[in-house]
């Protein structure tokens, strides 16, 4: 039996958890890093391309074969739910070009590294932000650009910064989870197992879920890159994560795991015949 605590603010939530207030906690992946680096790299900047992809890393990811790599020192992560594919969002739909964010004020969770190298890297000027005020950050006009799930359009009210002048380009930049994790002690042998074995089978109800509110972005805001552009930018992503992954930043083992399967999926991409990653 399990009791229920609702939170307004995520940062209170893993804080709790950590403390031991909590057996167990919900949380997007970035803040779930912490308890397992492993999972907490599912969200590594463009190693997803597709839901196709997806399913398959989850797949992966909550078999029996993954369980050890799902635990790490008193936590373990008892499943991963989709919460869709992130984009930029642009108050100025005019930045059709990475080189043109340069000196954008670009909203970064401050408690993920990543996202302020990725975000210097390109020249754009880091704004400190969390969950709870991105989105309010963006639709006042605190900042320019920010990366979000599709699905955060219509609840976040995204659409008041993108007003008359924004877009959304038609780039996926990442996936974007939530993660159940917990403190294993505090659980019977096997429930992580379980649990990600049954979270695993609902990916399908989730995903129609996700995609739903998806189709709600007024069309209007998409700006279509070029076919032709893409091959750089999916470049530029990945010499993003080989950097990160030799700073520490994105472990190791998911990042080989990710490459598997775009290139089970893919393998024609170039990157399936360099071990760089």
């Amino acid at each position: 039996n399990l009791k229920l605590k609702a939170y307004s603010d995520e940062k209170i939530a893993t804080e709790d958890f950590r403390v031991g207030q909590c057996d167990a906690v919900v949380i997007t992946g970035l803040r779930a890093k912490p308890f397992n680096t492993f999972a907490g790299s599912l969200e590594s900047i463009g190693a997803i391309p597709s839901y196709q992809h997806l399913k398959v890393v989850v797949g992966a990811i909550s078999s029996p074969k993954a369980a050890s790599l799902m635990s790490q020192d008193a936590y373990e992560v008892a499943g991963v739910m989709p919460l869709g594919s992130a984009y930029l969002f642009l108050r100025d739909r005019s930045i059709d070009e990475v080189g043109k964010l340069a000196g954008k004020r670009f909203a970064v969770f401050d408690y993920d590294m990543s996202q302020s190298q990725l975000v210097q890297g390109i020249g754009a000027q880091a704004v400190p932000s969390d969950i709870s005020n991105f989105a309010t950050k963006f639709n006042n006009g605190v900042v320019d650009v920010i990366a979000a799930p599709a699905t955060a359009y219509r609840p976040l009210e995204l659409y008041r910064g993108l007003g008359d002048k924004g877009g959304i380009p038609d780039f996926l930049v990442a996936q974007v989870f939530l993660q159940v994790v917990l403190r294993k002690e505090n659980f019977p042998e096997g429930f992580g197992q379980k649990s990600r074995t049954y979270i695993f089978s609902q990916f399908d109800r989730v995903l129609t879920a996700v995609q739903r509110y998806e189709k709600d972005i007024d069309p209007k805001y998409w700006l279509h890159i070029p076919d032709e552009d893409r091959p750089r930018y999916v470049e530029q992503m990945r010499q993003a994560r080989i950097k990160l992954t030799k700073d520490g930043i994105y472990d190791k083992r998911m990042m080989s795991l990710l490459k598997r399967v775009r290139c089970q999926i893919e393998p024609s991409n170039a990157e399936c015949s360099d071990g760089t990653e």
